[in-house]
């Protein structure tokens, strides 16, 4: 299978080298890589250099529904695995973030402009939250309270609410996106995101290694854009 990430040249070395990458985003609809209806593409650049490094696709109201209808379709099965069974996959997502924190720190360098003590910052502070998620299924659980003298007692419980759309800012391209996505999943929802125009690599490559940790098709979509 395709690396998700179409890199034509790539020499992301360190902070203190030139770093140089051509990358195209497409989006990620049902577990395929798929191009925009619009096939249209906007430039990414480098804010260190105003060179351009990729292309990230504009993407149509045509593929958000593509993408939304994927989640949709993959809902029923994922929110009826257990809490323990979605952690364990995103107890492998976190290893994986852990093995690739250097470079993932240095496509934030590329795309976002943090020097790479700042960038990969970004990364374990993404990932604590990723830690956090996988403790859901002790976090999560429900309680039945006895709340008057008359044997009354009330029941909280937590059900997945559906699909769930992300739409992240360019600050800070690995933290913000977690602030979400892990919480979401291991909740038993689908998901839906969109990553800042600005710096789409990351996310873009955070995509591939969610794949890789082992989420099934349609439970996790990227769709690229300007808006």
């Amino acid at each position: 299978k395709a690396p998700i990430l179409e890199t034509a040249h790539d020499t992301v070395e360190d902070e203190s080298e030139t770093m140089t990458m051509t990358t195209t985003c497409n989006n990620y609809i049902a577990g395929r890589i798929v191009p925009p209806t619009s096939n249209q593409y906007l430039d990414v650049l480098n804010p260190a250099t105003s060179a351009p490094i990729g292309k990230v696709a504009l993407s149509t109201t045509a593929d958000v529904d593509a993408a939304v209808s994927a989640a949709h379709a993959a809902f029923p099965s994922w929110k009826s695995k257990t809490t323990k069974s979605r952690a364990a996959l995103m107890l492998k997502f976190h290893a994986l973030v852990r093995t690739h924190a250097a470079e993932l720190a240095r496509l934030i360098v590329l795309e976002n402009g943090k020097n790479l003590t700042e960038a990969l910052a970004d990364v374990a502070k993404g990932n604590e939250t990723v830690e956090y998620a996988c403790s859901l299924p002790q976090l999560s659980q429900g309680k039945i309270d006895v709340v008057s003298g008359g044997g009354i007692t009330c029941r909280d419980r937590r059900d997945p609410l559906g699909v769930i759309a992300s739409i992240v800012p360019f600050n800070f391209p690995f933290m913000v996106p977690h602030w979400t996505l892990p919480i979401a999943l291991v909740a038993g929802n689908t998901i839906v995101l969109k990553p800042s125009e600005k710096v789409p690599l990351t996310m873009y490559r955070v995509v591939e290694l969610l794949e890789e940790a082992g989420f099934p098709e349609g439970v996790v979509n990227l769709v690229n854009g300007a808006r």
